[in-house]
């Protein structure tokens, strides 16, 4: 009997071990993804032989600032950027011609941004061939294709069409080069796999071309099965959609209906492959909130799938974004619902990061849905402020240094009246960066004007 139950324990033992050992490892963090995207920089600046001292501290703040907005979010991406194309802009004007810096200098620099569209076309151009015979990683070089192919099309001239496509088959080169490396991680595998698929998406035969290949690479390597999963769910909730057509119900054909509902069940049945895969990724949770709100699931489903995202990440903006667009009056909630909710983003202590941002959030897309005229009196109501307030002070205990989101607290503090909140920020952000991002508030004079009336006695 002794025997049995010691063969028992360590059968059992062995078991828990096995299982551990074959269960999925939990997604590269922030921090994690921050290193990468980094290292993936200044590793190979230092093989390219670009070094100088006359440049060198610009590089470095422009490949900091360029990093730290892969990681970052939809509103601090824009400050983010913009500080990486000034430091990008100060290293090419000391004569540096690395290909990733002139492609941050061409991207986001602001001398480039204000030139006419055909030099900004050339300069895009010249920086994606550039980079495209450089060290840098693929994952570079397929975005810096991608926008290139973007910025010629703008026009939508034919005759540019054969340089677009060739822009094209080079970036989806470079992506499928990228899913080859087992470093890349999974976030950024599969924000280039959604980035891809909206450049597409006006063409399905592209669309489809493009998932095959992707869809090959993948499933060559089993340890990518939850990314090769979440990226299926992607491409058949996005054909699912051009299916339906983006019109009101009443718009929609039979057909239409048949083709969305079956692609859904496609990117339902991808996503809970993916969970099943790997139940330690937050991602997989996330991207299913916004399936369960396309099928009219209840808010019982949605719920579970949110909670399951906020336990695996309890920063994570995305899954609340997804709950309070399912919280709208035009899907299943009420004005009152996403209020509610935005309130508990700021009062949960569990939660943080972005999180309490959502509150914000909420105000910004109750305005939006008011008639234009209606939009700027919205935030003068006596009862807004104090939410904006206390979303902003609450975000600032855990992150002091998100520099980018004070300028959005300025923003909202100015299109409340409240003056004094607006000049305090303003104040921090020099205090800590040395200068005002002025085109943020549309230029110079306009900032000037805002000072204006931040100062104004009736103030």
């Amino acid at each position: 009997m002794i025997k049995k139950l010691v063969l028992g324990l360590l059968l059992a033992g062995t078991a828990g071990w096995l299982l551990s050992a074959c269960s999925p490892k939990p997604p590269a963090s922030r921090e994690d993804r921050l290193k990468w995207n980094l290292s993936s920089l200044t590793n190979a600046y230092e093989m390219a032989g670009h070094k100088d001292l006359k440049w060198d501290a610009d590089v470095k703040e422009a490949f900091t600032e360029f990093a730290r907005a892969q990681v970052a979010s939809a509103s601090e991406i824009a400050v983010l950027t913009g500080l990486a194309g000034s430091a990008a802009e100060s290293a090419v004007a000391a004569g540096c011609h690395d290909p990733m810096i002139r492609y941050i200098y061409a991207r986001f620099g602001t001398g480039p941004n204000a030139k006419p569209l055909a030099e900004r076309k050339e300069l895009y151009w010249a920086a994606a061939s550039n980079l495209e015979c450089s060290a840098y990683a693929p994952i570079r070089k397929y975005y810096a294709n991608a926008n290139a192919a973007e910025l010629l099309y703008t026009e939508r001239n034919s005759n540019v069409w054969p340089v677009v496509s060739e822009l094209r088959q080079k970036a989806m080169q470079n992506l499928n080069a990228a899913f080859q490396d087992p470093t890349l991680p999974s976030t950024d595998a599969c924000q280039a796999a959604d980035h891809v698929f909206q450049m597409l998406a006006r063409n399905g035969g592209q669309l489809t071309n493009a998932y095959n290949l992707l869809e090959g690479t993948l499933a060559a390597d089993k340890s990518k099965a939850a990314v090769a999963a979440m990226v299926k769910a992607e491409f058949y909730s996005r054909i699912a959609w051009i299916a339906r057509g983006h019109g009101t119900a009443n718009q929609v054909t039979e057909e239409g209906w048949r083709l969305f509902r079956e692609r859904l069940a496609e990117a339902e049945k991808a996503l809970n492959l993916a969970w099943a895969k790997d139940p330690y990724d937050p991602q997989i949770p996330t991207r299913m909130l916004d399936i369960v709100r396309s099928q009219e699931k209840s808010r019982t489903e949605m719920e579970k799938w949110f909670q399951r995202a906020m336990q695996l990440d309890p920063n994570n903006y995305q899954a609340c974004q997804s709950k309070l667009t399912y919280l709208m009056p035009q899907w299943y909630g009420s004005a009152g619902d996403m209020a509610a909710f935005g309130r508990e983003c700021v009062a949960h202590t569990n939660w943080g990061g972005r999180v309490p941002l959502i509150l914000v959030d909420a105000h910004i897309d109750c305005a939006d849905l008011l008639p234009r005229q209606s939009r700027d009196g919205y935030w003068l109501q006596p009862e807004v402020w104090p939410d904006v307030k206390a979303s902003y002070e609450r975000f600032f205990q855990t992150e002091p240094d998100a520099m980018g989101v004070r300028y959005r607290y300025a923003f909202f503090a100015a299109s409340c009246g409240q003056w004094q909140d607006f000049k305090e920020q303003i104040a921090l952000i020099r205090q800590t960066d040395g200068k005002v991002d002025e085109d943020y508030f549309g230029g110079k004079a306009a900032l000037e004007r805002l000072l204006k009336n931040a100062d104004s006695p009736a103030k």
